[in-house]
């Protein structure tokens, strides 16, 4: 239960879920309000039409007497009637379709008022007959048509027909278009899709130009930490000079800049005491150790052959004197490993010449145990930094290695290289390890193969592959082990390429 709040406490201050956070708000946030405000508007310009329409009905009821008697009156006096009732936003227009007339005759404009261009009579006449008003009327004639059809005239206007009541007579189908100018802003949006609405074009420019600040902003910012990180590791390697705040470029991480060079000089300093004090600490240990195996010489030279006892205190005298000197090698050796894990060496090292010289150095030491130690390249390879390390670490698996090798095995250091890495393999002939104690093997005091040692007398304190993994933790890489197929075991260290 810890852990999973824990989690989640990790997530919620996640900048990444933060900024998940304020996206899908960007996202939601404009459709929400357009929702709302689409449904808004579309009632408001329902209640304006609602109201041009009235208008054109109560029109529309006041010319049907006329219209009953249109058969009497001349075509020229029809433009006059219609005039007399004109008003002003209001537009009519009479339409005429005989009876016995062609099937595809279809309706003719008689008379309009105010007056209107032919050519815009006829684009009006074709809109209503796309809107299949035109063919109702012909079908039946009768019944009052409420509509709500916008129509852009040739000078640029626009206006809605809200109504169209036919009359029928015995000369034909007459029928009355009522439409009103839409002159003010709010009735040019009738008819209109709302997104095409000015304010709303203008609200979403402005969002998008919003969003786009606050992107870039994110972006800038994103892209500053992630340069103040690469800075900090270039700083911290030594792949540039100077001083982290002098590289810095955010003014706000100022502070930060300069904790983390007082961090760095601090590590340095604690790295330097550290290989100071082991340094002193090993010699300190080694002058009374000398003295006492110098003083060990002229008590054995004067100890009767008789002497069984005396001879047994002189060997266990002896053996502590070795384990001490063991205790003081590892208690260096974890020293410096501590103060080059704070400050590892920064040079380059060509991993092919410190192999051989790794390799060199135990030369004697596989002489001496009859083991052959040999050296296989695979191509030429380098590492970014940590040679010291490197070498310490090569040299602990190397003497693990020799320590488990049966008389008359081979111990083999392969070095290849693969596209992102360089891999030192260490494979000697020994017993293993128990497959379930494998995932321990690199613990500090860990020794799971004392009853393989060829030199099981000399004091064992489990530090060795400790100390590589630690060492190849600090330059960036990966340390494994593993039991041979074919028997033995090996050791495999994997360094980022130089």
């Amino acid at each position: 239960m810890a852990e999973a709040e824990s989690r989640l406490h990790r997530i919620w201050r996640s900048l990444a879920f933060r900024a998940g956070i304020v996206l899908v708000l960007f996202i939601a946030l404009p459709a929400i309000l357009y929702v709302t405000f689409r449904q808004a508007d579309l009632d408001r310009q329902r209640l304006l039409l609602e109201s041009i329409r009235v208008k054109g009905l109560t029109v529309g009821r006041v010319l049907e007497e006329r219209l009953q008697r249109a058969d009497q009156i001349p075509l020229f006096r029809l433009g006059e009637e219609l005039a007399r009732f004109q008003t002003d936003g209001v537009s009519l227009r009479l339409l005429f379709r005989p009876h016995g007339g062609p099937a595809d005759a279809g309706f003719l404009y008689v008379a309009s008022a105010p007056a209107v261009m032919p050519a815009d009579l006829e684009f009006e006449k074709q809109r209503l007959a796309e809107a299949g008003v035109l063919a109702q009327l012909e079908a039946t004639c009768a019944g009052d048509l409420p509509l709500a059809l916008r129509v852009e005239r040739a000078d640029g206007a626009a206006e809605l027909i809200t109504s169209i009541t036919p009359v029928r007579t015995a000369r034909g189908c007459w029928a009355l278009v009522i439409s009103s100018d839409l002159a003010s802003a709010a009735e040019q949006r009738l008819g209109k899709p709302y997104w095409q609405a000015p304010e709303v074009q203008l609200a979403a420019l402005l969002y998008l130009a919003f969003a786009a600040i606050v992107l870039l902003i994110a972006f800038d910012l994103a892209r500053g930490l992630r340069r103040f990180a690469a800075t900090a590791r270039a700083v911290a390697e030594r792949r540039i000079e100077g001083r982290f705040v002098q590289r810095n470029r955010i003014p706000e991480l100022a502070g930060v800049a300069d904790a983390f060079d007082r961090m760095e000089d601090s590590l340095r300093a604690t790295a330097g005491e550290l290989r100071v004090a082991a340094e002193e600490s090993a010699h300190a240990f080694k002058t009374p150790l000398g003295t006492i195996r110098q003083a060990l010489v002229p008590l054995r030279g004067r100890l009767p052959a008789e002497d069984e006892r005396g001879r047994q205190a002189l060997a266990a005298i002896d053996g502590a004197l070795d384990r001490l000197d063991g205790l003081v090698r590892a208690a260096r050796n974890l020293d410096d490993a501590v103060a080059d894990r704070l400050d590892p060496p920064r040079e380059r090292v060509e991993l092919n010449a410190l192999i051989e010289d790794v390799v060199d150095a135990h030369a004697a030491d596989a002489t001496a145990r009859n083991v052959t130690l040999q050296a296989v390249m695979g191509g030429e390879a380098s590492a970014p930094m940590g040679g010291r390390l490197i070498a310490a670490a090569l040299d602990q698996v190397i003497e693990n290695a020799l320590s488990y090798a049966p008389a008359g095995s081979v111990v083999t250091v392969t070095l290849h290289r693969g596209s992102r890495q360089a891999l030192i393999a260490v494979a000697d002939g020994g017993p293993g390890v128990d497959p379930a104690l494998l995932p321990h093997i690199f613990q500090r005091h860990a020794s799971f193969r004392d009853q393989g040692r060829q030199d099981a007398s000399l004091p064992n304190f489990g530090l060795g592959l400790w100390v590589a993994r630690r060492n190849v933790e600090a330059v960036g890489g990966s340390i494994q082990a593993a039991n041979r197929p074919g028997g033995g075991f090996i050791v495999t260290l994997s360094l980022p390429l130089g």
